[in-house]
């Protein structure tokens, strides 16, 4: 058994996707980014302001390597930058079943806009990260998802997707 890792850009519907994807699964849910704002006691936008994206970032690779770490494998969502660090890519490639839920950058921002999340505040330098995270999303994925489709039919593909990569009977737990 393995982790199931959802990756993506902000706005992909990683948690929202991640808690019912882990249902259909009978796996317990983690977000690294809920974890870390409960382990620092603020939350990420605080932690952005307060101790900086380095502090959070170092932290972020630590989080999802203990996470990852734990038994039973559950599935965990992870923030939109954590694999801009190569020693996370590295890692989750190799003992998860990493997936990415890939959507049009527009799209995106669109569900992000007027939202608090710390980077997600000028369209510009939200595209331009966009496309500089599009190539570690790339290589640590094993499986693409569209993921600028209705909730509901990302969460179908995701469960169906894992359960073939990681020879699930459909419909059963892992």
């Amino acid at each position: 058994m393995a982790w199931v890792v959802l990756i993506g850009y902000m706005g992909a519907g990683k948690s929202t996707v991640g808690r019912a994807a882990a249902g259909r699964l009978t796996r317990a849910f983690v977000d690294s980014d809920e974890r870390i704002e409960h382990d620092a006691g603020i939350d990420i936008p605080k932690i952005f302001a307060t101790k900086g994206e380095l502090w959070f970032r170092r932290t972020e690779e630590r989080t999802i390597r203990e996470i990852v770490g734990m038994d039973p494998p559950g599935v965990l969502a992870i923030g939109g930058g954590a694999l801009e660090s190569p020693r996370t890519r590295d890692m989750l490639q190799r003992v998860a079943c990493v997936v990415w839920l890939r959507a049009d950058p527009d799209v995106l921002w669109q569900r992000v806009t007027g939202s608090t999340r710390p980077l997600a505040t000028d369209r510009d330098r939200f595209l331009r990260r966009y496309a500089r995270r599009e190539a570690a999303y790339a290589e640590a994925a094993h499986i693409i998802l569209a993921a600028d489709q209705p909730f509901e039919a990302v969460i179908e593909a995701v469960d169906a997707a894992v359960r073939v990569r990681l020879g699930l009977p459909a419909g059963a737990g892992a």
